[in-house]
């Protein structure tokens, strides 16, 4: 990602927020039952790394507060993603400017219509792209073996 700061972690929160409920009004990804009371909620991950010289992982949230619930009702996340680094002996990525942050892999848990949400934002803001990753069965096996 291209001029990513750990600093600047709540800065994110509030623009990923913005972004995530101009994209609900717009109708973008309404989805039945949907609420527009989303807030996104950056924070580290300084346990997964692999290396020591690797960056910390970023874990993003997104919660929302169901309608017509009072104030003390704690918000129910609806969206999660974890970015890391993975671990290459052959990484060519170490020869980048350091401008850059390697957060390769983006595991996520939510709909669709949020991670899409998501990704554009992060394309824009941060120069990336995503792909899907297909992991076979067997390599799930072996890693929830591990």
């Amino acid at each position: 990602m291209y001029n990513f700061s750990y600093t600047r972690l709540k800065e994110y929160s509030k623009h990923l927020s913005a972004h995530t409920a101009a994209e609900k009004q717009k109708g973008l990804a309404i989805e039945v039952g949907s609420e527009l009371n989303l807030k996104a909620k950056f924070s580290c991950l300084p346990g997964l790394k692999g290396k020591d010289r690797d960056p910390l992982a970023v874990l993003i949230q997104i919660s929302s507060k169901p309608p017509l619930t009072n104030a003390s009702t704690e918000d129910r996340i609806v969206w999660t993603g974890w970015f890391c680094r993975m671990y290459r002996e052959d990484d060519l990525l170490e020869m980048l400017p350091k401008t850059f942050t390697c957060l390769l892999l983006l595991l996520y848990n939510g709909s669709e219509a949020l991670t899409a949400i998501v990704g554009t934002w992060f394309q824009r803001n941060f120069d990336c792209c995503f792909s899907k990753l297909v992991i076979s069965s067997q390599a799930l096996m072996w890693l929830a073996a591990m």
